[in-house]
């Protein structure tokens, strides 16, 4: 589904659940479907604040509880924040545990909750995939870290940038 036909989607639940497209309720709805982040409400509130000043936090809080209850967006709950994605294809989501980034990776089988109801008889009411472990940037810091260190234990002072001479 193209980023056009999701904000129209995103609108008729608005709409149906009684609620009128507002340049701040359209605003949300733009930044959900162009953003590949998976970001949380207090971020979407920052980042649409940006092009509706007089916008609310509580707005944000219930166009994202009318998108999701309707199936438009998901919500990943975690202890500290829920985090909101509008990619509802099926894929991996992979969760850096030192900056808290998350990334969408396509992964290449999948079997649908429908399948896993024609064949094992069970019903899927959500699942959700994940991974977890360092970004490139977060691996790139921590082996130069411990390169570092292993320098430094060994009597070598830890390799830097040449300045120039």
């Amino acid at each position: 589904m193209g980023p056009e036909q999701k904000r129209q989607e995103m609108e008729q639940a608005l709409r149906r659940a009684g609620y009128r497209i507002t340049g701040q309720r359209k605003a949300i709805v733009d930044y959900l479907v162009s953003t590949l982040e998976h970001p949380g409400a207090y971020k979407i509130f920052e980042e649409v604040k940006k092009v509706q000043p007089r916008l609310s936090l509580a707005t944000v809080y219930n166009t994202l509880q009318v998108l999701t209850m309707n199936g438009l967006i998901k919500m990943l709950t975690f202890r500290e924040d829920n985090r909101y994605e509008a990619n509802l294809s099926f894929h991996i989501n992979l969760i850096c545990t030192s900056c808290g980034k998350i990334q969408d990776f396509e992964a290449g089988t999948h079997m649908s909750p429908e399948e896993v109801r024609e064949e094992m008889g069970f019903e899927v009411m959500t699942y959700r995939m994940e991974y977890h472990g360092l970004c490139s940037e977060c691996k790139a810091k921590a082996d130069q870290k411990e390169e570092d260190k292993k320098l430094s234990s060994s009597g070598l002072s830890p390799r830097r940038e040449c300045q120039g001479g």
